[in-house]
């Protein structure tokens, strides 16, 4: 083993970390061996979230920021041990499964910022079991103002049967999860989600569903579109390529009400937050319901 490397013992596997003080985040300095320490610290509540669920990754090949891409293939050379599930429909990919602290790290060590995971679960691959609203402010929207906006849309929501989670997207965005009885496909679950951001645009002005930036100029954008077959959103409590190393945070809807910046919850602090407090998405995974019957008018 040469001097830049480390092996981790970690789910009793020999994980093969290679030059660990590399920096991931270059204004903080943040290390491959940061990044794994704080996965570490919430690993029971990221496995909880990510087990089972089709992942993508971001990986920055020079830490932040700098060029990167995203991948959803397993590398073919991955130890035996990653496991990983094919899907798709019309372009298929071997998506890795986020199972466990071991994968994490492993993943980490190829510079990957970024987990994102998908709506669906083991076994039910192709009925999802989240609805999922991101909502994208526009140049010039504070955070307080889509926070307000954020919370002015549950009723709505919550009127058609709904309950409603939601986290910070670790950036400028807030990202709400409605769990649903994996009964329906994507095209039943993105229809039902398209019907409820038609209602909202509607009743909220500052909102729309178009998706150009031309179109959405100085609208809240109601991203109903990552309910498409295998769209991912950002794995709650994972770290967001940004300068500060910003986390995407599960809250209480009461603790939104005093969030004045996503920057608050980072990879410093959110281990200090969360320690000794319940999990606010405690529950999320207990009462799915069922889709709701989609409007025709629509």
């Amino acid at each position: 083993m040469g001097k830049t490397e480390k092996i981790l013992r970690i789910n009793k596997r020999n994980v093969r970390i290679s030059n660990p003080d590399k920096i991931l985040m270059r204004e903080k300095a943040f290390t491959k061996l940061d990044f794994i320490k704080y996965y570490q610290l919430v690993r029971h509540l990221i496995i909880k979230y990510a087990k089972g669920r089709p992942t993508s990754v971001l990986r920055y090949p020079e830490g932040y920021p700098g060029e990167s891409f995203f991948q959803r293939n397993k590398p073919t050379w991955a130890p035996a041990w990653i496991q990983s599930q094919r899907l798709g429909v019309k372009k298929q990919a071997e998506y890795i499964l986020l199972n466990n602290m071991a994968t994490i790290a492993w993943l980490i060590n190829l510079e990957s910022i970024e987990f994102h995971t998908a709506q669906v679960k083991k076994p039910q691959y192709d009925r999802p079991n989240m609805m999922v609203f991101d909502l994208d402010p526009p140049l010039g929207c504070s955070f307080s103002e889509l926070r307000d906006f954020t919370i002015a849309i549950k009723p709505l929501i919550t009127s058609f049967g709904y309950r409603v989670f939601v986290k910070t997207s670790g950036k400028s965005g807030i990202h709400l999860y409605c769990p649903i009885k994996p009964k329906w496909n994507f095209d039943e679950v993105f229809a039902a989600s398209y019907d409820i951001g038609v209602i909202i645009s509607k009743r909220f002005p500052e909102s729309t569903l178009k998706i150009s930036k031309k179109a959405r100029k100085s609208k809240i954008l109601i991203d109903v579109y990552r309910n498409h077959s295998y769209q991912s959103m950002a794995l709650p409590y994972g770290i967001r390529a940004t300068s500060q190393a910003n986390v995407s945070m599960p809250l209480r809807w009461r603790d939104l009400t005093n969030v004045k910046s996503p920057t608050e919850f980072n990879i410093e602090t959110v281990p200090k937050l969360i320690k000794g407090k319940k999990d606010p998405w405690i529950d999320i995974g207990l009462k799915p319901v069922m889709l709701h019957s989609v409007s025709k008018s629509n």
